[in-house]
């Protein structure tokens, strides 16, 4: 477990990816953080209590700067700082107890999703299906091992997913559990789920992850997922977003990342410009279902979950 300006710098520098990792490393470091200074702030004064508040505001807001698209790590870490308002009140030692607890909750929260959902996903799983996945998601490649562990015998697609080619972890991963797996470029996905690639090649439903989940039911993925999923429309091809609730934005405007052109080309030509898109957007509508902690569900149902679970989401 690492300090808050490290992690954050690990988050910037892409050394730790994905929505859950970063949730989780950001946590454990506020965790980390706040016990680190137990001993030295003992006092009780409103002067320490105010500047440990300060402090603790300050650490949230570095995290949350390190990656401001990911509402998972937004969310978790706002709770994080309700509570420590909550009980201002209490001496230092108390609110280094409150933030250690409520970490220790949220890690809890994110364990038992991320097991419910792996259940869930790997009921969709069949034998001799062609199942194709996009980028890397962590979820998704525990469901795909689970399934195949439980004897289900079926076939992988993935991208190789440029300009960091993330979809090599998957594939890295899931070749180790001698999973058969077949990677395409990113252009040749939409063409892939198509049924003009022909029948060997026909997917039988598309998992994905998610970013983040809007209040439409739409979902913000990695760059190509909307032609994916446009795609698995066209060609009537089930297409399941798997991710957990907690990544909902309420105010469902999160700006697409554009990362530096320099990923895409190192020695471009002058006066080249290059838009590196790192997300898109997946409309509801391609959305077949939402695999998440409380079941398959269709998008249209998402607000309502989270009033009814997440009442603190605001």
């Amino acid at each position: 477990m690492e300090n808050p300006k490290t992690t954050a710098k690990k988050i910037k520098e892409l050394n730790i990816q994905g929505a859950r990792a970063i949730a989780v490393a950001s946590l454990l470091s506020l965790k980390t953080s706040r016990r680190e200074g137990a001993e030295s702030q003992k006092r009780k004064s409103a002067k320490a209590q105010k500047q440990f508040i300060t402090s603790i505001k300050k650490d949230v807001n570095l995290l949350i700067d390190a990656r401001p698209t990911e509402p998972l790590v937004q969310n978790t870490l706002n709770f994080v700082l309700t509570q420590v308002k909550l009980y201002k009140k209490s001496d230092v030692k108390g609110l280094i107890n409150v933030v250690k607890d409520t970490v220790d909750y949220l890690l809890d929260v994110l364990k038992n999703a991320r097991l419910e959902i792996i259940k869930t996903g790997e009921k969709l799983i069949k034998s001799k299906q062609n199942v194709f996945t996009h980028c890397h998601s962590s979820t998704v490649e525990a469901i795909l091992i689970n399934a195949w562990k439980n004897n289900k015998k079926f076939k992988v697609f993935n991208t190789e997913t440029r300009p960091l080619f993330q979809g090599r972890l998957t594939a890295k991963a899931l070749r180790k559990q001698n999973i058969p797996v077949t990677m395409v470029a990113d252009s040749a996905a939409s063409f892939l789920i198509s049924e003009t690639s022909g029948k060997q090649l026909m997917m039988d439903k598309i998992l994905l992850g998610a970013d983040a989940v809007l209040p439409d039911g739409s979902v913000i993925n990695k760059i190509g997922s909307f032609g994916i999923a446009q795609s698995a429309h066209l060609n009537k091809v089930p297409l399941y977003v798997v991710t957990n609730l907690l990544k909902y934005d309420t105010d469902g405007i999160i700006p697409i990342e554009i990362r530096a052109e320099e990923e895409v080309w190192k020695n471009k030509p002058k006066g080249l410009k290059i838009i590196n898109f790192a997300f898109d957007t997946i409309p509801a509508k391609y959305i077949t279902g939402i695999i998440c902690e409380f079941g398959v569900i269709k998008p249209s149902k998402i607000k309502t979950l989270i009033k009814t679970n997440y009442p603190w989401l605001k």
